[in-house]
């Protein structure tokens, strides 16, 4: 629930915007309310990646629920994932080394993703991309769900990095919920090549992270292949949705590239890996007007580095970033 600035890319199919933090919500609706694969709204955190059906189960009970409720809550949370993670699509939201070529030909934007993501859940995201005002290059470390760590990261616009970060979260999101509807069975099932074709129209697909918003409007159609390669999968697909300001147009979205589970050599991101020459984010929740409105929006705020990831992780154990300072506040 980030203010942009600026969408992310040109493209209309991607609405990334401000929006204003929500009322307190009700009680969460009772898990299995809508059935695995069903397109819909997934709330996601900055780079991950956690199927379309298990909206943030945790993050609503310990907002949500009583302190002394809490316990509770949470653990049930934790079952329901597990047991939704059992589900031979739910496969396709484990692989830890994923690169993602995606383009949009009618926008003037390409680019190419890699994601690389650990045990523990941080990811490092590398981004080579092209776009209408120019390239954007760089490596971004997402760690914990906190903190943002950057290295020679070219920005098209300068200060807009939340969204440099949001955009492949939401399409990686849109490629994986893809492969899930596509590929039912998972990734296991995956011969030599399999076709896939897939029809709705009456559902739109809607993807958000707490900073940014992806709709792809219905009626939409995905077409394409699916092939084994060694241990990984090679994937190539059309995603042909409405587009946004011309009903009787179609947005095209190109999703190529190669998924798998590493699991002999899984990515790894030590503790003693040095931060010098890197610079350090907060995602934090600051105090905005948004519509005329004051909300709580979550925005990328430039802190202090540390020495090593060990530090920062311990320091994201004991409670940082806490409160974003007024300076950051006011920019």
């Amino acid at each position: 629930v980030l203010a942009l600035a600026v969408p992310w890319s040109g493209s209309e199919v991607l609405a990334l915007g401000s929006k204003p933090a929500p009322p307190a919500a009700p009680a969460p609706t009772a898990p299995g309310a809508a059935p695995p694969g069903t397109p819909g709204t997934t709330r996601l955190a900055p780079g991950e990646m956690s199927p379309p059906f298990l909206v943030d189960l945790e993050r609503r009970a310990a907002e949500e629920a009583e302190p002394a409720q809490r316990t509770a809550a949470e653990a049930k949370a934790a079952a329901v994932r597990a047991e939704a993670m059992k589900k031979p699509g739910a496969q396709w939201y484990r692989g830890n080394m994923i690169t993602l070529s995606a383009s949009e030909p009618q926008a003037g934007f390409k680019a190419v993703w890699q994601f690389e993501r650990t045990a523990g859940n941080d990811i490092r995201l590398t981004l080579d991309e092209m776009r209408k005002p120019g390239p954007q290059k760089g490596t971004v470390l997402i760690i914990g769900g906190k903190a943002l760590v950057t290295r020679e990261l070219k920005l098209v616009r300068p200060g807009t990095l939340m969204p440099a970060v949001d955009g492949p979260t939401l399409l990686l999101n849109l490629t994986l919920r893809m492969l899930e509807r596509g590929v039912p069975e998972g990734p296991r099932s995956v011969g030599n090549q399999r076709q896939v074709s897939i029809k709705d129209d009456k559902t739109q697909i809607r993807i958000e992270t707490p900073s940014a918003t992806g709709t792809f409007l219905a009626p939409w159609q995905l077409t394409g292949t699916v092939s084994r390669k060694g241990e990984g999968i090679d994937f190539d697909l059309l995603l042909v949705s409405r587009s946004r300001s011309d009903a009787k147009a179609t947005n095209n979205t190109v999703l190529r590239g190669s998924w798998r589970i590493e699991e002999k050599k899984p990515p790894v991101f030590a503790d003693d890996m040095s931060l010098e020459g890197w610079s350090l984010y907060a995602i934090a929740g600051v105090q905005k007007e948004v519509n005329r409105q004051q909300s709580v929006v979550y925005d990328a705020v430039a802190r202090e580095g540390f020495g090593t990831l060990g530090e920062l992780r311990k320091a994201i154990e004991l409670g940082w970033p806490g409160q974003a300072d007024s300076v950051n506040q006011k920019k």
